[in-house]
């Protein structure tokens, strides 16, 4: 009889759970807080727990952890509340097998169940069909300079005397064409920062895309597989999938033709032939779980859930170079010509650091443009514009600078 350990603040709630599956023939156990439940999952390991994210004192996430010390196997399902979700990429990232948001159903709550304990990973949902994206929208282009005569330049060519009268007109013409130019110009500029567009019909569940060669890579945690997306006129069109049986993907990178992918429940980074198949060359285990890579044409970066950022070789050991403490322990980093930016999926906050000994923070922000329920999980820059992906929700966002709101 599989034994469940059932860990929320509410009585209520937790003789609600308990009643459902206790009728099931499961043996039940309850605990109101986390030193509770760590306690109780010391003395008697559970097989699956169901775990409250909003716990006083010490929260879900803290407890979470703490289950996995005493044994990484336990499958925990997070529970949140409305309006109090924490990003699902945030928890599966720190070892949560899946999670359940109240109000939920008894069936829902059993089938979940039901799966973990049994020892089978749960499934994506069949998607519905894809709609064909939308072409995104023709952005103005900025007025070409003009080519300059060389200084000095002597012209042979006869001198055309024009009455006086008329070159008060000509200066005004030209003034009115110089400033009709700097308003396009200015408009030019405002439509690309305030640039906002949606592409339909991707994975549901991205934790993690980049860039390369035109194409956009993406990694789906709960489907366990890469898909390469191309970028056409009228949107993202699949082009590969591939799955990654029994990698839980928390970070993607590529560094010529390999595929680094981050599994933060392994605590492992996996180089791949960026190939037919995706075939394995190597797994490195990592001192901590890795939630994010980066690479930036010379240094793999990698990030782990206690914020310690590393610079390293993208050799066969990925040697460590140079390591960074950040305080927001992000799940998602990506290095620009000027920025190191990362983000936290819980909050959906982005952060800038520059780039100095101590990746000094510069600004934080948060996005224009929002999806209750859906928060965060993934965001690269390419070029001037920022590709965002949220966590449950079918679409890739392409934004514009201005999209980026300084935070309070």
């Amino acid at each position: 009889m599989a034994r469940i350990l059932i860990v929320d603040d509410e009585p209520d709630m937790r003789l609600a759970v308990r009643n459902v599956l206790k009728l099931r023939g499961y043996e039940i156990s309850e605990a109101g807080d986390g030193p509770s439940a760590l306690a109780m999952a010391r003395e008697n390991r559970p097989d699956l727990v169901l775990l409250d994210i909003s716990l006083p004192g010490m929260d879900g996430i803290e407890v979470l952890d703490g289950l996995k010390k005493i044994d990484e196997t336990v499958p925990v399902v997070m529970i949140t509340g409305y309006g109090h979700i924490q990003s699902a990429v945030d928890v599966m990232k720190l070892g949560a097998s899946e999670y359940l948001q109240k109000p939920f159903e008894n069936a829902q709550l059993v089938e979940t169940v039901k799966k973990l304990v049994q020892g089978t990973a749960p499934q994506a949902l069949s998607p519905a069909p894809a709609p064909r994206a939308e072409a995104p929208a023709k952005e103005a282009s900025a007025p070409r300079p003009q080519p300059v005569l060389p200084a000095g330049t002597v012209s042979t060519a006869p001198v055309i005397v024009r009455p006086r009268s008329r070159r008060p007109a000509v200066l005004a013409l030209a003034l009115a064409l110089v400033f009709s130019a700097a308003l396009v110009y200015r408009q030019v500029k405002v439509n690309s920062a305030s640039y906002y567009r949606e592409y339909s019909g991707v994975a549901g569940n991205i934790s993690a895309m980049v860039w390369y060669d035109g194409k956009l890579v993406a990694g789906d945690w709960l489907a366990q597989a890469v898909y390469i997306y191309a970028a056409e006129k009228d949107g993202l069109r699949l082009e590969q999938t591939f799955p990654l049986e029994n990698t839980h993907i928390s970070g993607l990178a590529v560094a010529g033709g390999t595929l680094y992918v981050a599994d933060s429940w392994k605590k492992t980074v996996e180089a791949r032939h960026l190939g037919e198949g995706l075939p394995l060359i190597k797994s490195l285990p990592m001192p901590g779980k890795v939630s994010a890579l980066f690479y930036d044409g010379e240094y793999l970066w990698t990030c782990d859930s206690e914020g310690n950022a590393v610079l390293r070789l993208p050799d066969s050991e990925l040697t460590p170079l140079v390591s960074f403490k950040l305080p927001e322990k992000p799940d998602q980093i990506f290095k620009s010509r000027k920025y190191l930016w990362t983000s936290v999926s819980s909050s959906g906050k982005i952060y800038r650091h520059k780039l100095d000994d101590t990746l000094s923070l510069d600004g934080v922000f948060t996005l224009k443009t929002s999806r209750a329920g859906n928060p965060l999980s993934a965001f690269a820059w390419r070029g001037s514009r920022l590709w965002l992906a949220r966590d449950g929700l079918s679409v890739i966002s392409e934004a514009g600078a201005g999209e980026l709101l300084k935070a309070q």
